[in-house]
Formats: structure tokens, sequence, C-alpha cells
């Protein structure tokens, strides 16, 4: 039968099936293979497959070229901000989060757990001493993506994020203590260890002998041997905040002491003299 009524030679044949007859050599949807399902590959011109594989091995190296360097300025970023002692690294998380949730709570400097976290204009989160570190060294660019930052630039994160990050449970990473707590009351309990550790480290043994003497009793050679430590402790904290008026801030110390006992009026006299 014809398509039409209008005059036409070409017919579907009744028995056999209808031959395929493309309507040019180089047409990409006519040049199918015999069974309809692949189109024929066209044979690639030897000259320009040789341009075109120079041209993959240069793209393939400057990848390479590219990767390596980024890996070069990560660790030299690392480097930088030497935090390892004051930051919490993220296999002391209690639970085993997905990789990509400990991306999102972790410092793109130093890849710790971030701590006082900031973000940048270009939306990326680093702790405050890390960035503000990377920014002095490296210049005034985002770590992460080049993007032009600034110290003024860095904001707090909102305040959902931070409640979800103040949330985590962490392990405690003192020895002998596998208390799980939360990383918004991490420094508090760390205080409570140092607390105790101070206490131990001030304890005294009485390794017999005569009872132990009352320290106004002592000679001032004994006096001095038993508060050597306190007094190294004074000195260094006068040096520190005082200019070296280590005076001065013995008589605050006794003049809180008396404070603390009540003894208002030696104190008031103590200020006068």
């Amino acid at each position: 039968r014809k398509f039409s009524n209008s005059p036409c030679e070409e017919y579907f044949p009744r028995n056999g099936t209808m031959e395929w007859h493309p309507h040019s050599p180089s047409c990409e949807v006519c040049g199918t293979s015999f069974r309809g399902v692949k189109r024929k590959k066209q044979a690639l011109n030897p000259q320009m497959s040789k341009k075109l594989r120079i041209a993959t091995g240069r793209a393939r190296k400057i990848r390479r070229a590219r990767n390596t360097k980024r890996v070069n300025s990560k660790a030299l970023m690392k480097k930088i901000a030497n935090c390892n002692k004051i930051h919490l690294s993220t296999k002391i998380l209690a639970v085993d989060y997905p990789v990509d949730f400990v991306k999102s709570i972790s410092c793109q400097v130093c890849e710790h757990i971030l701590a006082d976290p900031v973000e940048t204009t270009c939306r990326h989160l680093f702790c405050r001493v890390c960035i503000l570190k990377c920014l002095k060294v490296m210049g005034s660019y985002c770590p992460a993506c080049c993007y032009p930052c600034f110290p003024t630039d860095l904001v707090s994160p909102v305040k959902s994020f931070l409640s979800i990050l103040n949330s985590l449970a962490v392990r405690c990473p003192v020895k002998g203590c596998h208390e799980e707590v939360l990383l918004g009351k991490y420094c508090h309990h760390l205080s409570i260890h140092k607390e105790v550790e101070d206490k131990e480290g001030y304890v005294y043994v009485n390794k017999g002998g005569r009872p132990r003497q009352h320290l106004l009793s002592l000679t001032r050679r004994a006096q001095k041997h038993r508060l050597r430590e306190l007094k190294l402790q004074v000195k260094a904290f006068a040096e520190k905040e005082e200019g070296g008026d280590v005076k001065s801030v013995c008589l605050t110390l006794f003049l809180l002491a008396l404070r603390a006992r009540n003894e208002h009026r030696q104190a008031d006299e103590l200020e006068a003299m």
C-alpha cells in the first residue's frame, strides 16, 4: 500500500523487510548499525587523533601538577596553623559519623574539630586561630577557594549550627578517663582533671620523723624551700603581667587573703601604707 494517495513509485514490500538507505554517508543519525541498536563509529583522522592525544596528555599533566600544588598548600597551611596541642582531633568523636558530616564540622585548614568557628563571605568554616594565621602568612584570600577574604569579613556561624557542634559527644583523651562528654562541656570537664592534678601535686606525704611544722615557725631557709614552687609561679606572673613587680603581686595576694577572712581593718591599714 502507498503512504498516501499521491502518485509515488516507492512501496513497502509485502513479504520482506524494508531496507534503509541513508541519505548521506557522513550523517550520524542515519549511520546506524545493521540491527539499529548502535550507531556506526566514524573512522578517526590519524592526524586529529594524534593532536587529541597530545592535548589530553597535557591536560592530565596540568591536572596532576594542580593536585600536587593543592596537597603541598594544604600541608603548608597545617604547618602554619600548628594547632595539634590546642585543637581536638576528629578521632575522639564518640559516634562514628558519616565522612561528609565530619568534614562539615572540621576546620578546612587543620582538619580538627572546629574551635571558636568563624565563617567567611564564601561560606567556608574555619577555626578562628587557624584562619587568622593563614591570612597573615599566605595573604587575604580564603584557603579553601581563593576568594578574597579579610579578617574583618569573618563572622560567627548561625546559632543552630553552633548548638549542633556543642552537642557532639567526644571521648575524654585523659588517660584512665573513659567518660563521654558533650563538646560544649569539654573545657569544664578538662578543668576538673586539672584541678585534681594540681591537688595531687601539692599533697604532702609525711615519710616519718617529726610532725610537719607550720610555715611561720620555720626558719627563713626552710620557708624558701617549702615555697619555692609558689615563688617561681609568682615571679613568672609578675614578669608577664606586672612588669616584674613581684612586691605588688605579693601585697595584693596578702590583701585578698585578709579580706577573705573579713580582716578589713588590717587590709585598710596595709593599703594606706
